[in-house]
């Protein structure tokens, strides 16, 4: 995976598979083939910018597309996949470290937790 450009990553028996992350980490750019598919983090992790998103229908046409990126805008993105924020959020760290993936799932869980409270107490007022 280090030595490639592009990894394929379908989808996996999760919403999204640990190949996605493996592949940021090493620096491949993420070739993701899952429709439908809820990929982690999108509040720090802009993944249009740090990979590409192929629909199941187009999977015969896959050459071509990355034909193509590598001809317009390929630096671009493995630049993006180098930074340190974006490696960082997929990481789990013992202990825990600000903006890591264990502090990612935290802040998504603290913020459905608010919106939920948010509504009850909405409802409660009805």
């Amino acid at each position: 995976m280090a030595r490639s450009l592009f990894c394929l990553c379908p989808l996996g028996w999760a919403p999204w598979s640990p190949r996605l992350v493996e592949s940021v980490l090493l620096g491949c750019v993420p070739v993701i083939i899952a429709d439908d598919i809820r990929l982690p983090f999108p509040s720090v992790l802009r993944w249009q910018d740090i990979s590409l998103q192929v629909a199941e229908k187009d999977v015969a046409s896959l050459e071509t597309v990355l034909d193509h990126v590598v001809a317009t805008n390929l630096s671009a993105i493995q630049k993006n996949l180098w930074d340190p924020v974006k490696r960082k959020a997929l990481v789990f760290n013992r202990p825990l470290q600000e903006g890591d993936a264990t502090w990612q799932v935290l802040r998504e869980l603290e913020a459905l937790l608010d919106r939920s409270q948010r509504s009850r107490v909405g409802s409660s007022r009805r």
